[in-house]
């Protein structure tokens, strides 16, 4: 019993350490590239932005004013909302398992905290959960930025740690 006590402290521990290990100045505050909700396209290099109206979610990722590619995605709903700013991304990895959540993904990118861009959720048997994929283009996560498993994929392979997120409503 004292050991099942103690690993379970031990993995709390682990845990809490990894959520506020983030570093909160990645967060940085919106500017005046907002106009109106609209996004100025000003910025150079490559960036992403996230759209989450009300006609439809999706993702834009631009080198300096050019579109260079343009996924539909689902943001949060209104009780578990996505995080609204400018982020820089932050780190990856191929896969996660939320037993909170019951669920899992592939190919996530961390926008902050616990806000990540990820494939369409999964199973504990890794099967794709056909509801939420046909949720995709509104809101439907728990705050993540959900995408295709393809654009997933591409998101993963072609946007680097350290670009540049912007997301708005």
């Amino acid at each position: 019993m004292k050991k099942s006590f103690g690993l379970f402290l031990l993995i709390m521990g682990i845990i809490v350490c990894l959520i506020y290990s983030c570093d909160r100045d990645q967060v940085k505050d919106v500017d005046a590239r907002f106009v109106g909700n609209d996004v100025v396209e000003d910025m150079e290099g490559l960036w992403v932005e996230v759209s989450l109206k009300e006609e439809g979610h999706k993702v834009i990722v631009r080198e300096d004013n050019e579109v260079i590619r343009e996924m539909i995605c689902s943001g949060g709903t209104p009780d578990e909302p996505t995080v609204l700013g400018t982020f820089t991304l932050q780190n990856r990895g191929e896969w996660f398992y939320s037993e909170r959540f019951k669920e899992g993904a592939t190919h996530w990118v961390r926008i902050t905290e616990q806000y990540l861009f990820h494939g369409i959720p999964r199973t504990k048997d890794w099967e794709i959960i056909q509801e939420e994929q046909d949720k995709l283009g509104g809101p439907a996560s728990h705050g993540c930025i959900r995408l295709g498993e393809e654009d997933a994929k591409w998101f993963y392979d072609h946007v680097p740690d350290g670009t540049t997120v912007v997301i708005h409503d």
